[in-house]
């Protein structure tokens, strides 16, 4: 399932645009002395993906990211200029449809965008693309190595192979849980081919993500609701999974990476004591059954692989066990599926904020419970949310067993207070789900309608621009709600901001990033570009709608 919430997105920034326009103006070869005006918005469902640090406490993004694309619908999926070149901007990946692509809710595009940072554990995201009028955003959490999020704890060690050895992952304040993984001796390591790394020892890295903490819970790799899950008997299905724990397990030895070895590993995971077994209602005991699921970061892929048994050990704590013949997450995990469904639906929202407000100050978190069950548990937070009265959020993709419960609360981040909650609905019934916002009241803001254009005077041609844009605002409450994207298409934007509070705007095109100031202001609006220098443009206010309108341009004589 991808619950992802596809706001009603404002899109923010424009005025840096011009400075990556001289990518765009190199595309276009128009007629010579013919006054143009180029709209660039040629392509369909623009796709941003936004590499976060998993641990909500981190000051530093994460740098030096690299992605593949997979699946069936990888060759219909380009960087902004149109090409395969698929590269990270920062920390924000750009992606857009093919135009003649047509897909539908029935039958819609998949593909899976895999990532590696130096640091960060491996991971991926399966994005499904139903409607390709949408502009999509998703928020990709990063496991850093060396300081992992709440919930979760990661160890290194250089394990003999020979003698054999055991890993531990010890309990934290934060994670009661303890993991272990025990090679036995005379063991072998395989590369990838199958070949055997001739060494007498392995590098090894365990992170163990508990069932107790939403950071660790957002950490999962794709989400609790898989697109793509190979059964045992073969059938590949999309579903939801109930985790009792996952880790996350490394080697290399020899200067290569270990895939494989000639004896399984054993490995131990320690169950969370107020871990609820979904299928009885009942908390985990001793001799529960947990199936097993190894994933595959390169694909996206979740494979069923065995039965996981739950041991009590002599200090009564519960372990779940089981052997693995490759490394890869392992996942114990309950899995719903069939029968199923693929819904779009919508939450509109009644609110005592009566006036346009920044979609980013607010998030929601969903929560799932199998049919008959008051077992809920958490599955997904959004990165932000519409709470306006009147407001309509949008969620996709949201592959769930039918007759599941689902219920949605919204929380304001400057706070992390409740301010709203639906009832308890099934998604595969339901197409609008009321719920009633109570929030604290925010500094007024103000709408800015922005109309920019980049001229290109050594060949008469004005573009009208479209690419993703972003605002960050260091007075944010929280990591994650200091980051604000959006799409401007053809040179439209309408944006929400506090008056008076200096952003640091971004754009992301062609793989770079560029950067600049801009404070707005009913009398005017400042901007400062990273050069100092390029921009022009006015500024008016309207006070019986209380809008900005600000008309841009960039010039250059670039274009070739």
């Amino acid at each position: 399932m991808k619950t992802k919430l596809i706001s009603i997105f404002r899109p923010i920034l424009f005025l840096v645009l011009g400075l990556s326009l001289v990518l765009a103006c190199q595309k276009i070869n128009p007629l010579d002395d013919v006054d143009l005006t180029v709209n660039t918005d040629i392509y369909q469902a623009p796709i941003l993906i936004n590499f976060l640090d998993a641990n909500v406490n981190a000051t530093i993004l994460p740098e030096n990211i690299s992605v593949s694309i997979s699946g069936p619908g990888k060759n219909l999926i380009f960087d902004d200029l149109g090409g395969k070149n698929y590269t990270v901007a920062g920390n924000v990946l750009s992606l857009v449809l093919d135009k003649d692509a047509k897909p539908t809710e029935t039958n819609p595009i998949k593909f899976t965008v895999s990532v590696t940072a130096p640091g960060f554990v491996s991971t991926s995201q399966t994005i499904t693309i139903s409607d390709p009028t949408q502009t999509l955003e998703f928020t990709v959490p990063l496991t850093k190595v060396a300081a992992t999020p709440e919930g979760t704890a990661a160890k290194k060690e250089t394990l003999s192979l020979t003698t054999g050895q055991t890993l531990t992952v010890p309990a934290t304040t934060n994670k009661a849980e303890v993991a272990t993984v025990t090679i036995a001796p005379g063991t072998q390591v395989k590369d990838e081919s199958g070949n055997v790394i001739p060494s007498n020892t392995v590098n090894t890295q365990i992170v163990q993500y508990g069932t107790g903490s939403e950071e660790s819970l957002n950490s999962f790799p794709g989400s609790f609701t898989p697109e793509n899950v190979t059964l045992q008997s073969g059938v590949s299905t999309p579903g939801t999974f109930v985790s009792a724990g996952f880790v996350a397990i490394d080697m290399d030895a020899g200067g290569k990476k270990v895939k494989s070895f000639t004896k399984p590993i054993d490995v131990n995971v320690g169950i969370n004591s107020e871990l609820v077994n979904p299928e009885t209602d009942q908390k985990v005991k001793e001799g529960d059954k947990i199936p097993t699921w190894s994933f595959e970061s390169s694909t996206g892929e979740w494979k069923e692989e065995g039965i996981a048994t739950v041991v009590k050990g002599s200090d009564g704590k519960l372990t779940a066990t089981f052997k693995a013949s490759h490394l890869s997450y392992w996942n114990i995990d309950w899995f719903y599926y069939l029968p199923r469904c693929r819904r779009t639906f919508i939450l509109k929202v009644t609110s005592n904020l009566l006036t346009n407000v920044v979609s980013r100050n607010y998030y929601a978190k969903v929560y799932w419970a199998p049919a008959n069950s008051n077992n809920f548990r958490y599955v997904y937070q959004t990165y932000g949310f519409n709470a306006k009265n009147g407001d309509l959020n949008e969620y996709t993709g949201l592959f769930t067993p039918n007759g599941s419960r689902v219920q949605i609360d919204v929380y304001s981040r400057s706070n992390n207070a409740k301010i709203g909650t639906t009832g308890i609905f099934n998604p595969c019934a339901n197409s609008q789900i009321p719920i009633t916002i109570t929030a604290p009241t925010p500094p007024t803001p103000i709408l800015v309608d922005v109309d920019f254009t980049a001229k290109c005077q050594n060949k008469n041609v004005n573009i009208k621009p479209s690419a993703w844009v972003g605002l960050y605002d260091p007075s944010g409450s929280t990591y994650y709600g200091r980051y604000i994207y959006g799409y401007m298409r053809s040179g439209k934007a309408t944006i929400v901001v506090y008056e008076g509070r200096e952003y640091t705007f971004g754009a992301y095109y062609g793989g770079k990033y560029y950067s600049g100031k801009v404070t707005f202001n009913k009398t005017g609006s400042k901007i400062v570009t990273s050069t100092g220098t390029g921009i022009t443009g006015t500024t008016s206010y309207n006070a019986s709608t209380g809008r900005v309108q600000v008309v841009a341009s960039y010039t250059t004589n670039d274009c070739k």
